[in-house]
């Protein structure tokens, strides 16, 4: 079938040189997808996967020991802590030295409970036993109360050989080794006995307390832990302590071997994992040596990883043999299937020539040839889906605010239509308005929106606008300027009535308030601007539209302004509230932040109801600013700095309604203008009262009045008394009578001068003194000058 289209296809187009090298390369491609990634696969898994598991095992075998040894020591710690402990039980004191055992039989008893029960709280107790040197006595929780003697059995110098060792807890494997049952099925007892002297402090031993390890126990715990074919735990020294098997077996010549190769590798290492082949297998062995109380084991695990590898190493070979016989397959089957492959091709160059005749005879490969013609139809494809998506709505955003901002001063009136053409305006029989939509009280009381989400909330009534215009009216763009502000352009025929069309803008400016009302819960203003025949004055009706709002009218809270309107009928006057500013700034200059507060609310509330407007609230706020600080600069105040760099006239025209207005007046105007009243006044009351403390040490002997200080000092005298009891702690007149004691105690000390001298130096005369002095210190001058030499 496919020589019959072949030669159809020749016979057609003359291309016959190329089916050839199409169907050459098809067939190569398809032979090494179809064999080489099953022979890569068998190879990569035979050569890496084996390296690979054998690594791993050995990882999990050394963290599998590390942990088991962790484990192993957490336990005898444990058990450690617990015979510390023991030994200070009331029950094990130095009564036991000479106790009759046979006669105590409750004691005892009581005893060997507490020796059982010692037993019983550790699984890795076999038998827990005391030894009593005065009376050479063994006490065992497992075998009850025996008296030793020097038989082959229980040797006494063994147990007498503990008395003499310098710990007081250690492991020993000196001790004769006695199962408490001789059924062959139990294992070897464990060599090692925990030991601890009698008793637990540092005076005199007299008995020691043995804990012999179950050794069936440990190995049931080992194999609970670990998965490990055999683990078992030697000595430093090489003496098993678990593990071991008899000689004859072939598992005890493994776990010998295994036990000589580790004793080797100790002393360099002290845990390590290793490959290690016996008798043709290969087996993962790991080791980890732990220390008790001075005293080193080493316990082993080892698994045969042959078993883990021979399934992988068959897989391996079996993907290879795979992969041979496919190799062979696939290059019958890659016949077929590049015949099939090429069908499509010979159909899609069909096609292509059929749409370029002219282009003569097709030389070389199939699939170059329609890559030029594709890349051929893409360019010219690129070109015309770059004139279609020329991003226009990125370019008409800025096209339109550009406008509006005036920035496109030096194109003409047919340069600005063609390019509202480009963007898809009609500008044929077209007249031009724009609207005004100003967003109030953003932080006001009720509202859920913050300062900080200005342009967030524009955001969201330049979406919502921009729906409600498009229903009402067809061209039209909004615009977001960021700071409350929504301005939109709107196109209108020219044939519609001047009533109609007002009529149209007047129901969308509703519709906008009350839908943003809804939604935002926000007041609105709306201007609607003049109308227009050139497109030149768009930016200058937009800055007319925004002036205009400044119009509105405080004590609405929705309006809709048209400029036409407000031309013809607009009368705004005012009267500014003169006398309530006196008194604002009189209260501010005495330093009364709360009459201050209360004046200007009195002032803005007059404003209110006097003015109404915007634009004149502001610059009566203005004015009142610019009255206070000429006020405090003649009081010699600095009032610029104050404000920090800040420029209160451009802040202040950022506020569109009167509560803000007030608000921000008390904090920026009004509280620190009095803290700075408050500071200085106290600065200047200081200073008077110092003045006042000179002129009494200078003049104590005069007639020196406060009336007479205030008069020097030009304040009134209520005043200075007042503040002179805050600053001193005393009125003025016991402040000068303790000038004039203290000076005088000084003369009765130092000098000879008689009493009525005395006297007359601090401004009194005789017998006023005596009877002032006598009040003030409990004695009379002469008296105090005797008491006092």
């Amino acid at each position: 079938m496919l020589q019959h289209m072949a030669k159809k296809y020749k016979d057609q187009h003359k291309i016959s040189r190329l089916q050839s090298s199409f169907f050459r390369k098809s067939l190569i491609i398809v032979l090494f997808i179809t064999c080489l990634p099953t022979t890569f696969i068998g190879f990569t898994l035979y050569f890496i996967g084996v390296h690979r598991i054998e690594t791993e095992v050995n990882k999990t075998h050394q963290l599998s020991v590390n942990q088991i040894s962790k484990q192993l020591d957490d336990q005898l710690s444990q058990l450690e802590i617990r015979l510390a402990q023991w030994v200070f039980n009331p029950i094990f004191s130095e009564k036991l030295k000479t106790l009759n055992f046979g006669q105590e039989v409750d004691f005892t008893r009581d005893m060997l409970k507490s020796l059982l029960l010692m037993q019983e709280s550790n699984p890795l107790i076999d038998e827990v036993s005391l030894y009593i040197d005065s009376n050479q006595t063994l006490i065992s929780s497992s075998r009850g109360v025996n008296k030793l003697n020097q038989t082959q059995q229980n040797p006494h110098d063994a147990y007498l050989h503990l008395l003499q060792e310098k710990k007081n807890i250690f492991w020993t494997k000196s001790l004769p080794l006695q199962s408490i049952t001789n059924s062959p099925s139990v294992p070897t007892d464990f060599k090692y006995s925990l030991v601890h002297k009698l008793p637990g402090d540092s005076s005199e031993k007299y008995g020691v307390f043995i804990v012999r390890i179950n050794t069936a126990k440990l190995i049931t715990y080992f194999s609970e832990l670990s998965d490990s074919s055999a683990p078992f735990l030697m000595d430093t020294n090489g003496d098993w302590l678990v593990g071991g098997r008899p000689p004859t077996s072939e598992a005890s010549l493994l776990e010998n071997t295994i036990h000589n190769e580790i004793m080797d590798r100790w002393p360099k290492q002290k845990e390590d994992t290793f490959l290690y082949g016996f008798r043709n297998t290969k087996y993962s062995i790991s080791y980890h040596t732990f220390s008790r109380l001075g005293t080193e084991w080493i316990f082993t695990t080892f698994s045969d990883i042959s078993n883990i590898s021979k399934p992988v190493i068959l897989m391996s070979r079996l993907i290879i043999s795979i992969s041979v016989f496919g190799f062979i397959t696939a290059i019958c089957l890659s016949w077929f299937a590049s015949q099939r492959i090429y069908q499509p091709i010979a159909r899609l160059m069909g096609t292509v020539i059929k749409d370029k005749k002219d282009r003569g005879n097709v030389r070389g490969d199939e699939l170059t040839f329609i890559e030029k013609e594709w890349q051929h139809l893409s360019r010219e494809s690129h070109i015309l889906q770059t004139k279609v998506e020329e991003q226009l709505p990125t370019l008409r955003e800025g096209f339109m605010l550009q406008l509006v901002q005036g920035r496109l001063y030096y194109l003409d009136e047919n340069e600005l239509t063609a390019r509202m053409s480009y963007y898809g305006w009609d500008t044929v029989g077209q007249q031009y308005t724009v609207i005004a939509v100003q967003l109030i009280g953003l932080t006001s009381e009720g509202g859920k929106f913050k300062e900080d989400d200005e342009q967030l909330v524009t955001f969201a009534a330049a979406n919502i606008v921009d729906e409600i215009t498009h229903l009402h009216i067809e061209q039209a763009y909004v615009i977001n300027f960021q700071d409350l502000f929504v301005g939109i352009i709107l196109a209108l025929p020219t044939d519609t009535p001047g009533m109609t069309m007002k009529k149209e803008l007047t129901q969308l400016s509703q519709e906008i308030i009350t839908t943003l009302n809804h939604i935002l819960k926000l007041q609105v203003t709306v201007c609607i601007g003049q109308l227009s025949n050139e497109l030149t004055r768009i930016p200058t009706l937009m800055e007319e539209a925004r002036h205009t709002l400044r119009f509105r009218k405080l004590l609405e809270a929705n309006q809709i302004i048209d400029m036409d309107s407000l031309i013809i009928s607009g009368d705004y006057t005012f009267r500014y509230p003169f006398e309530i500013e006196k008194e604002l700034i009189h209260a501010i200059r005495l330093g009364q932040e709360e009459e201050a507060f209360h004046r200007a609310e009195e002032f803005i509330a007059e404003l209110d109801r006097n003015a109404g407007v915007e634009l004149f609230l502001q610059q009566a706020m203005m004015q009142l600013i610019g009255n206070v600080n000429n006020t405090l600069l003649q009081a010699g105040f600095n009032v610029y700095s104050y404000h920090r760099g800040h420029n209160i006239m451009e802040e202040l025209l950022q506020l569109r309604q009167s509560d803000e207005m007030l608000k921000w007046f008390k904090s920026n105007v009004i509280s620190p203008y009095v803290m700075e009243m408050h500071e200085s006044y106290h600065a200047h009351l200081t200073q008077n009262i110092e003045k006042v403390i000179r002129l009494v040490e200078e003049r104590y002997m005069t007639d020196l009045s406060l009336e007479e200080c205030a008069d020097l000092l030009g304040v009134h005298v209520t005043s200075l008394s007042k503040t002179f009891k805050q600053i001193k702690g005393i009125n003025y007149v016991d402040y000068v009578t303790k000038v004039r004691i203290d000076t005088s105690k000084k003369l009765l000390l130092e000098t000879d001068l008689k009493i009525s001298e005395i006297a007359e130096k601090v401004g009194y005369q005789h017998s006023w003194f005596n009877r002032v002095f006598k009040k003030s210190e409990g004695v009379t001058p002469t008296q105090f000058r005797e008491q006092q030499r």
